[in-house]
């Protein structure tokens, strides 16, 4: 994998990159090309499906199945002992779900 997405970069991008910053617009477009293999934390898979549950955002979990499944440039890493341990170790974010998506990029 090349990068990790966050949860509101990912939601921002499939809204069609409106309020993303330049590089990560410029990253995600450039995975959509087939230049760069995204890694997608469960967490945010998780997220997403909170999120729209609540109807805190405009998209639902079909909108990024539908971008795994159209494209091998994005990837989901699941959350397991060693992304675990790897959040363990991180101190500096506050939130739960954010130090397990950290811990994935770890």
């Amino acid at each position: 994998m090349d990068d990790l997405v966050d949860t509101v970069a990912l939601v921002r991008h499939l809204r069609g990159g409106r309020r993303l910053g330049r590089q990560a617009r410029k990253i995600l477009r450039e995975a959509d090309q087939g230049h760069y293999t995204i890694a997608i934390s469960g967490v945010t898979l998780m997220e997403v499906l909170h999120l729209s549950e609540h109807r805190r955002i405009p998209i639902d979990l079909g909108t990024p199945d539908n971008l795994l499944a159209q494209s091998s440039n994005y990837a989901v890493v699941l959350v397991g002992y060693e992304v675990v341990r790897a959040a363990a170790g991180i101190d500096d974010v506050p939130e739960l779900h954010d130090r397990v998506i950290a811990g994935t990029a770890v």
